[in-house]
C-alpha cells in the first residue's frame, strides 16, 4: 500500500504524543514493506531528527516561536498539498483536524485518528486545545473512510458527541515506545533518594492544583518525600505562588528533558508515576512507566481503568483526601510496589508497536477493498 501522512502533528510540535504514534506507525509501516511518505519540508520535532527516510529542515526561529511556527506551518500546508494533488498513493492519514486537505484529495480516501474529545466533553472551559471548530471536525468525521480512536471510551465520546456510527470507528491502542533497560544501561540521573514523578503538561483538565494539595497532605507526614514535575514547561506564577503557599519550595521541583533516556531513568528511580487527569484519550505515560518498571497511581476516571486494569492503583481526582491515601499507601508497602509493578509488566504485552501496526493495516485494507476477512478490533 501506498499511504501519505500529512504535516500538522509535526509542524508546530517538538515532543508529543500524537507526533509519537504517528512517528511510530509510519516506521513500523515501512518496516513491513508499505511506501509510507510524511509530506512536510520543516520541523523541530525530536522523532524525526535521527529518521534517515525523513528529511526535513530544522529552520531557525528568526520571527519568534510565533510567527516562525505559523510561517513553517503554512509552507508545510503546501508541502501536504502538492503531495495531495500529485495523488501518488493510495490513501491517507490525516494527522489533526485542519480541513485544508479536502479541496485537494480528490476521490481517494482518508482516514482520521481521534485521541480525545477533552475539547468537546467540557465545552468553553478548554477551548484552546486547538483551533478546530465542532463542524470542522463533524465534517471530517462524515467524510473519512474510516476513524480510528484510541480507545472505548474515545469511541464512545465520538458516538455520543458526533453521532457517527460506531461500525465507522475502530479501536486501535497506542504502543509503548520505551524498551525495557537494565540498571547499567540507564542514563545516570542526580534525583532526590525518594520521589513521586508526575509527568508532562499541567494546565486544566490535568487535575495539577489538586494534586499538588494532595502531595502537601502527604508530605507533612512524610517530609522525607519530594516530588518532581518532568515535562510541560517550567512552572507558572500561579503554580509557584501555590507551592510556595503550601511550603513545598524545597520539596517541588520541575526537571526538563530532551531524550527518552533521562525521562525513562526518572521513571525507574520514582516511588511512583502519579496521573491525576480528570479526563484523557488514552494516558501513554502510563505504558511508558510499565516498561520502566515504575508503580503506577492513577484518576479512577475516563479511559485509565480500560488501559492500565489491575496494573495501577486508582484514587478519585476529586478527593485531595483519596490522592494522599493512595500515595500513602504505596509509599508505606513494598509488596503493593512490587506487585503494581508486575501486574503493569503484565499488562504492557497488550500494547506493542506491532500490534497497532497490523491493526491500522487492517483498517487501511479495508478502506481500499483489499480486506477478506473483518478487520482485528481490540477487545
Amino acid at each position: 500500500m501506498r499511504i501519505l501522512f500529512d504535516h500538522q502533528a509535526f509542524t508546530g510540535n517538538k515532543f508529543g504524543g500524537v507526533a509519537r504514534y504517528f512517528h511510530q506507525l509510519i516506521t513500523h509501516l515501512r518496516k513491513k514493506g508499505h511506501t509510507v511518505r510524511l509530506s512536510l519540508w520543516i520541523s523541530h520535532n525530536v522523532y524525526l531528527e535521527n529518521d534517515s527516510h525523513i528529511r526535513v529542515w530544522k529552520a531557525p526561529m528568526w520571527l519568534g516561536f510565533k510567527v516562525s511556527n505559523l510561517v513553517f506551518s503554512q509552507l508545510n500546508r503546501l508541502a501536504s498539498t502538492i503531495a495531495l494533488v500529485l495523488g501518488r498513493y493510495d490513501l491517507v492519514h490525516i494527522t489533526f483536524f485542519h480541513d485544508y486537505f479536502l479541496y485537494f484529495i480528490g476521490k481517494k480516501p482518508f482516514v482520521i485518528t481521534f485521541h480525545d474529545l477533552i475539547k468537546e466533553k467540557f465545552g468553553d472551559l478548554y477551548l484552546n486545545l486547538d483551533n478546530a471548530s465542532f463542524s470542522q471536525k463533524k465534517k471530517l468525521l462524515d467524510r473519512a473512510a474510516a476513524v480510528i480512536a484510541v480507545s472505548h471510551h474515545t469511541k464512545q465520546d465520538i458516538i455520543d458527541i458526533f453521532n457517527i456510527p460506531a461500525e465507522k470507528i475502530t479501536v486501535i491502542h497506542h504502543a509503548c515506545a520505551f524498551e525495557k533497560k537494565m540498571p547499567s544501561e540507564m542514563t545516570p540521573l542526580s534525583t532526590p533518594a525518594h520521589y513521586f514523578l508526575y509527568v508532562g503538561a499541567r494546565n486544566d483538565y490535568k487535575n495539577f492544583p489538586r494534586f499538588l494539595s494532595a502531595f502537601h497532605e502527604f508530605n507533612r507526614k512524610y517530609p522525607e518525600v519530594h516530588l518532581i514535575c518532568a515535562g510541560g514547561g517550567p512552572f507558572t506564577e500561579p503554580e509557584l505562588r501555590l507551592i510556595q503557599r503550601l511550603k513545598l519550595e524545597s520539596q517541588v521541583e520541575f526537571r526538563s528533558f530532551n531524550q527518552d533516556d533521562v525521562l525513562y531513568g526518572l521513571y525507574a528511580q520514582a516511588i511512583a508515576f502519579v496521573y491525576p487527569s480528570l479526563y484523557e484519550g488514552f494516558g501513554i505515560p502510563i505504558l511508558e512507566a510499565f516498561a520502566a518498571n515504575c508503580p503506577v497511581l492513577l484518576s479512577n476516571a475516563s479511559c485509565f481503568p480500560e488501559v492500565a486494569q489491575d496494573g495501577a492503583l486508582y484514587f478519585e481526582p476529586e478527593s485531595i483526601a483519596s490522592i494522599a491515601n493512595q500515595m500513602e499507601r504505596v509509599w508505606m508497602d513494598p509488596i503493593l510496589r512490587n506487585q503494581l509493578i508486575a501486574n503493569g509488566e503484565a499488562r504492557l504485552q497488550d500494547f506493542s508497536p506491532e500490534k497497532l501496526t497490523f491493526q491500522t493495516e487492517q483498517v487501511y485494507k479495508k478502506v481500499l477493498g483489499l480486506l477478506t476477512e473483518k478487520p482485528v478490533v481490540v477487545d
